[in-house]
């Protein structure tokens, strides 16, 4: 998918946005594990306590970043290089040493499979969605899995 020279900084900002979301629901699960209290929370925020409530049911379903990796999943960290937030050299880094997830199994009546979160197809599917560029998917599969000749 080619996109315009004008419309990258749209782009990368509606990447930042989604990224921005997944860390302030980090942040708040982390505020409210650390024992503060939803109002003091919501006044913090300058939003009202109800919200926190909804904002905290929300947070509870998101994962924390693996230790040593910029995200909880390769797409996330993909959504990371494209937002602008980490540089290709660690995008490759941490894609190579990532421990994926076994890809998913069918039902043995149809050859649909769905596919766990953290599985090798996040990054296929980056390259679908332009976050990342065939040359980085064709460097970490061939460091990941050497080359086939």
């Amino acid at each position: 998918m080619s996109i315009p020279a004008e419309a990258q900084p749209a782009v990368q900002a509606r990447h930042r946005l989604r990224i921005d979301e997944l860390d302030y629901r980090r942040e708040l699960r982390l505020l409210s594990g650390r024992g503060y209290s939803q109002r003091q929370i919501a006044s913090w925020l300058g939003i009202s306590q109800p919200s926190v409530v909804s904002a905290l049911r929300t947070a509870e379903k998101v994962q924390a970043p693996l230790d040593g990796f910029s995200g909880a999943t390769p797409a996330e960290i993909c959504q990371r290089y494209a937002a602008g937030l980490i540089e290709r050299d660690q995008l490759v880094w941490e894609l190579v040493r990532f421990p994926y997830a076994k890809g998913g199994k069918t039902d043995g009546y149809d050859w649909l499979a769905v596919e766990p979160a953290g599985a090798w197809s996040e990054v296929s599917d980056a390259v679908r969605r332009g976050l990342i560029g065939e040359d980085v998917y064709e460097e970490v599969f061939q460091a990941r899995h050497g080359r086939a000749d």
